[in-house]
């Protein structure tokens, strides 16, 4: 049976042996980057820092896939709108329909508002999923573990 990419990663963090401190706290990290308006340089940032702070690598990588193909243009459609709501930003910028590398290029073309929308309403997402995705991924891991 073939397994797609995404559940081959799943897999992969909940076989990794090491600390499930260090493993969750690198999904978190990711989670956390994943929400950031830096398509295509998520992966490098989260799996850097991961790196500099000695969390797991593999973990922090895996973490930024919440946004991805199918789910970024919703998730930066709704940042976008959150950061714009809190900061009273009136913007007739437009989410584009597919998030890629091109999307940096829009965002710092739109200006300063739209980036500073987007990165505040980031900010606050990531932090939902960074707490989530630890808690989650800490309490599968030690049940593992337990076994």
């Amino acid at each position: 049976m073939k397994r797609n990419k995404h559940q081959w990663g799943i897999r992969k963090i909940f076989s990794l042996q090491e600390e499930p401190e260090k493993v969750a706290r690198g999904f978190a990290l990711g989670s956390f980057i994943g929400m950031l308006p830096f398509p295509g340089f998520q992966m490098f940032i989260s799996a850097g820092l991961a790196s500099c702070f000695r969390w797991n690598k593999v973990a922090a990588i895996a973490g930024v896939f919440n946004t991805n193909l199918f789910t970024g243009a919703f998730v930066f459609a709704f940042n976008f709108w959150l950061g714009k709501e809190i900061l009273g930003f009136e913007s007739s910028f437009t989410m584009p329909e597919k998030i890629n590398l091109s999307f940096a290029r829009t965002v710092i073309s739109a200006g300063r508002e739209v980036f500073l929308s987007l990165l505040l309403g980031g900010v606050i997402t990531g932090l939902v999923a960074m707490v989530g995705g630890y808690y989650l991924s800490l309490f599968i891991l030690n049940r593992k573990q337990q076994k």
